[in-house]
């Protein structure tokens, strides 16, 4: 899923020649450790941090500090890269540019905990079923047929791999376990757990 649904749009930002006490200042009004850094022409610089220039004098220059991220994403990257990047990067930010550099928000740890919890369906009622499948073709197929057949839509599948089976997570929106636990057993489809979540 494309990042732009989650992107932090309200960030602060500093000009590379403004000095640093205006940087931290702006990390207080709003509650964060970093500043994006733009150029003359409004153009992606790179991210000061407030751990690298709390020393300082507060009317030194912040170009000295400014550092161009390894990592960063453009608008139309999907939500899984940024989120392995945010954990290669090992930092509390990643910047969101556009195709002229230009920086159109953020993402911290938390909006990709949103999104991850958006495309799990979490956020949604409904019953999710844990399977063990075989992890070979064919095998979630089956599952998503008899649910399919039986008029029961499916909000979300997630997988993990296990060794040479393939846990499986499929939120459906049904309000009724028992009943999708009867299903599963007249197809001799074999089940983990099967829980009602209430959503949000």
């Amino acid at each position: 899923m494309n990042v732009k649904k989650w992107v932090l749009q309200h960030f602060p930002t500093v000009k590379k020649d403004e000095e640093i006490g205006n940087a931290l200042r702006k990390m207080r009004e709003f509650s964060c450790d970093y500043c994006i850094v733009l150029d003359e022409n409004d153009k992606f610089e790179g991210v000061v941090y407030k751990s690298s220039i709390r020393d300082s004098e507060l009317d030194e220059k912040i170009d000295m500090y400014v550092t161009f991220p390894d990592f960063y994403v453009v608008e139309d990257s999907n939500v899984e890269e940024a989120a392995l990047m945010l954990i290669e990067n090992k930092d509390q930010v990643l910047p969101v540019v556009n195709n002229n550099a230009e920086v159109i928000g953020v993402l911290t740890v938390q909006e990709v905990l949103e999104a991850f919890i958006e495309l799990s369906a979490m956020d949604e009622q409904g019953t999710r079923i844990i399977l063990e499948l075989e992890d070979k073709p064919g095998e979630l197929k089956r599952v998503i047929d008899v649910l399919a057949n039986n008029k029961m839509n499916i909000l979300s599948i997630l997988t993990l791999k296990d060794d040479n089976k393939r846990q499986v997570s499929i939120k459906i929106q049904c309000e009724d376990p028992e009943s999708v636990a009867n299903l599963l057993e007249i197809y001799n489809i074999k089940y983990i757990s099967i829980i009602e979540e209430e959503g949000f």
